[in-house]
């Protein structure tokens, strides 16, 4: 199952189309208060995060293991959090982009 954080509504319904269209199931928030509530009531496999949100929160990323199958999605270069294994995808990209992302990722 796969997390997706993305304040806005049509990226996040993007994201989440492409995932299901290669029968990933999903829950999708708009915020990482949100996300923190979720990661609180089950476990996933593989998390979207969008780090441009209005309020992406240190506490979000946190929360996770490096290593952990996380793709961070920005506008801006997010590499530096590779340091922490997690993926990184720059915006704009495509289902293509998001979806070897994904395949990328260790299988959990």
């Amino acid at each position: 199952m796969v997390l997706v954080v993305e304040s806005y509504p049509d990226l996040r319904a993007g994201i989440v189309s492409a995932l299901k269209r290669y029968e990933f199931e999903c829950d999708a928030v708009a915020t990482s208060a949100a996300a923190v509530l979720k990661l609180r009531e089950h476990e996933y496999a593989y998390y979207v995060i969008d780090l441009d949100s209005p309020d992406a929160t240190d506490e979000l990323l946190a929360s996770f293991e490096p290593g952990a199958n996380v793709i961070l999605i920005s506008e801006d270069d997010a590499s530096g959090n590779a340091a922490n294994g997690f993926a990184t995808l720059r915006k704009p990209f495509s289902r293509d982009e998001l979806l070897a992302q994904v395949r990328a990722l260790p299988a959990a």
